[in-house]
């Protein structure tokens, strides 16, 4: 009555338990939350960027002419102005623009610095000076003014004129128009959208809307042009979808195999089914619990707990394996195996806790979601699976082969040892060859098609590069700006020097407290009575009013606040550079193409100042979670021999247990050190879950509860073939993460299962 009342609650509350976990769950692909978001400054700066960072949220647009270009199609350049048009009405896009013109939000943002233009006019005002109030050139000025306020921006001259007849604060943005300049292609289009770069799903929606609106204007106009398009996004709609092919694939392949194997094994649909029920059971557990601790559950998740599957179905084979060989009750098996259960499933739950502990954010997740799903499968196996089995009847799980390998290293015990103990030698020899993987880039998935198609696309444009810049630090924001204006002058500098093409700076955008009061100083100081008759004689030369332009006032006490400059139209152009921080303020300049040593070494010297690479930090990230994969690796391995010391109670024994899993680690860091490869904190990882899932091996042959070695190992050789079955499924993924994995946990169980029986002898039931 007891198993009939646990079957028919176990029947009721899962599809409660699935109700409620698709009612929560919410599925996450971006890469930035797998891959970048740690509490280190650097590590979250970068993630900062590569979420909602000014430059990794556009899209390039590129519009030519096909060669099948009709005679009646519109020019180029008035295809390309109904294109933005149309898809600056789109919701996601906040604004699009020509590449050869800056955005008129931007043009209308200069007319708030008139007022201010004797405290902002130059960078370096000491040196402009002579200049910028040369007498002899103010007829020229004149003149210059006069034709700007014919031409067809003259009602902006004007408005500007009104405040600053010197057109002095316009001086700072010369450079800003310049670099638009160097880009005259009429069909190349930048395109701001909202949402964040790694946002895919909304950014798949906001691809599509760009292409419909294409299509239909350019059905329109006899099919005369085509459309090609680049962006940070472009790569993170393109990394969804590959991941969402893996955890369908490797979800799929892992559980086809391991229902093969288990078939194979034990032939019994019935006992298949409630075992299905079950795992789904500790999914559902696992993925319920990590979607409440973390608000959402990645979809690498979901392809890498997939192979969970091998895992937990470890626990009940053992139980199925002992009642098929000696057809009693699954109950009793249950009990008489739950002490090596247990510590099997709990060496397992602290390979995948040292895991969480790597630095890697996606694999605190991973840990998790192993920690409640082993948890809840060894539970359902101890006390639900004697129910479910009850009236079951089981095939005896009898592998070809396995008791001969018994039988053979029984017999070649001692020239076996000697030639593991020779190897071993060797291996540790071969240790200091080891080659460690510099470039993180390697981990990510093969876009090649992409990244052709992003760099003939940019090669229209003269953009900065959303990768690099350079990165000021400091305390207050007075202090940060001064330290800007120090890097842009060193940048000036360089770039005069060749190293950089271009740059996006600050200036004069924001200025220090400092600079202004120079400017002013520098400003009042030129503006005697002879410089000021001498302008309005100019102005009369050149036919414009002196009543109106001729005034030219000292520089007030009013100064240009930040805080007033970022509530105008500006906060706009700078929301990219200024940078979030949890303490201090940190601001970035943009860069075009230059030398990054050069580029280096060019800002030695200034405090708070240094070039900032994302390849890079993602690369010192990878590094930084490499080291304390291994350091993860020995904590882990610690804290494993001391549960199974706590419950055999001697050392020898212990370090039996551990024995098999050491070996295969120590030959296989060995082997890859002698090929060659390049290890990651991956491979590291894999490694360490292999000894987790191999120290099950040592502890099941070791203690043998049931009493029969051959039995035991039977099992134990089945639940290496699932292990297998959902890992092996793992190297069918593109993302490289899965297949390293893959192969290290794969290598891991296969050398742990084969060494059981040679390291460890045969004992006595427990």
């Amino acid at each position: 009555m007891r198993f009939a009342w646990r079957k028919r609650c176990f029947l009721l509350l899962l599809p409660v338990l699935l109700a409620v976990t698709l009612w929560q769950i919410r599925v996450e692909s971006d890469l930035n939350a797998f891959f970048t978001h740690t509490n280190d400054a650097d590590a979250e700066l970068l993630s900062g960027l590569l979420q909602s960072g000014e430059l990794s949220r556009r899209y390039l647009l590129v519009v030519e002419e096909s060669a099948a270009n009709a005679r009646d199609a519109p020019s180029l350049a008035a295809f390309s102005a109904k294109l933005i048009q149309q898809l600056a009405q789109l919701d996601q896009v906040e604004q699009v623009w020509p590449a050869a013109r800056p955005p008129r939000d931007w043009l209308d943002a200069t007319q708030f610095y008139a007022p201010y233009h004797a405290r902002i006019y130059s960078l370096n005002p000491a040196r402009d000076a002579a200049s910028l109030f040369d007498p002899q050139a103010l007829p020229g000025r004149a003149d210059g003014l006069r034709q700007a306020l014919l031409s067809p921006q003259g009602g902006f001259v004007k408005s500007i004129a009104k405040q600053d007849p010197l057109l002095l604060s316009l001086n700072g943005f010369k450079t800003l128009q310049a670099g638009f300049q160097q880009t005259r292609d009429d069909g190349a289009l930048i395109l701001q959208s909202r949402p964040p770069a790694l946002d895919s799903a909304a950014h798949a929606k906001l691809r599509a809307a760009i292409d419909a609106r294409f299509d239909d204007l350019n059905q329109a106009a006899g099919r005369a042009f085509r459309l090609s398009i680049a962006g940070v996004p472009v790569f993170s709609v393109a990394a969804r979808d590959e991941i969402s092919r893996d955890v369908t694939l490797v979800s799929t392949a892992s559980s086809l195999c391991v229902v093969l194997v288990f078939l194979l094994l034990f032939r019994s649909f019935s006992a298949l089914h409630w075992l299905l029920l079950l795992q789904g059971c500790a999914f559902l557990i696992g993925i319920l619990a990590t979607q409440l601790i973390f608000g959402q559950v990645h979809s690498l998740t979901l392809a890498l707990g997939a192979s969970l599957i091998g895992i937990c179905v470890d626990y009940p084979i053992h139980v199925m394996a002992h009642s098929a060989k000696h057809r009693s009750s699954p109950l009793h098996n249950a009990r008489l195996l739950w002490p090596s259960l247990w510590l099997g499933g709990l060496t397992t739950v602290i390979g995948y806790a040292a895991m969480g502990f790597s630095g890697f954010p996606g694999f605190e997740q991973i840990a998790v979601f192993a920690l409640f799903s082993i948890a809840a499968s060894l539970g359902l196996t101890r006390w639900l699976l004697p129910a479910l089995l009850r009236h079951g009847s089981l095939h005896i799980a009898d592998l070809p082969g396995i008791a001969g390998w018994v039988a053979f290293c029984g017999r070649r015990r001692k020239a076996l040892l000697s030639l593991i103990a020779c190897a071993a030698v060797l291996a540790v020899f071969s240790l200091p060859r080891l080659g460690w993987m510099d470039d993180m880039q390697k981990l990510t998935m093969n876009m090649d098609a992409i990244k052709q198609q992003d760099a003939t696309v940019r090669a229209h444009f003269s953009s900065m590069e959303p990768g690099r810049f350079v990165l000021i630090r400091a305390d207050d924001f007075e202090t940060a700006l001064q330290r800007a204006e120090a890097a842009e002058r060193r940048l000036q500098d360089l770039q005069r020097a060749g190293v950089v093409k271009s740059y996006h700076g600050l200036f004069p955008w924001l200025a220090s407290q400092a600079l202004q009061a120079e400017n002013a100083r520098v400003y009042n100081a030129a503006l005697t009575a002879e410089f000021q008759d001498a302008w309005r004689a100019a102005l009369d030369l050149a036919g414009l009013s002196a009543d109106k332009l001729g005034r030219l006032t000292p520089a007030g006490s009013g100064e240009l606040a930040p805080e007033a400059v970022l509530e105008t139209p500006v906060r706009h152009v700078l929301s990219g550079q200024l940078l979030a921080e949890r303490q201090g303020v940190a601001l970035a300049l943009w860069l075009g193409d230059h030398d990054p040593a050069g580029l280096a070494a060019g800002l030695q010297g200034l405090a708070g100042t240094r070039y900032f690479s994302q390849r890079e930090q993602l690369n010192q990230l990878a590094g930084q979670y490499r080291d304390r994969s291994l350091r993860m690796l020995a904590i882990g391995i610690a804290v494993m021999g001391f549960l199974i010391w706590l419950q055999i109670r001697g050392l020898r024994n212990t370090l039996l247990t551990l024995l098999p899993s050491l070996a295969a680690v120590l030959f296989i860091f060995a082997s890859w050190a002698l090929l060659g490869e390049e290890l990651s904190f991956v491979h590291v990882i894999g490694l360490l879950l292999s000894i987790s899932l191999c120290v099950d091996y040592g502890i099941f042959f070791i203690e043998n509860r049931g009493g029969d070695s051959e039995v035991t190992y039977h099992a134990i050789a089945a639940s290496t073939l699932t292990t297998l079955a959902s890992f092996g499924a793992l190297g069918l993924g593109k993302t490289p993460t899965l297949p390293i994995l893959s192969l290290s946990v794969s290598l891991g169980v296969v050398l742990g299962f084969l060494l059981c029986p040679l390291l460890i002898p045969k004992t006595d039931p427990a």
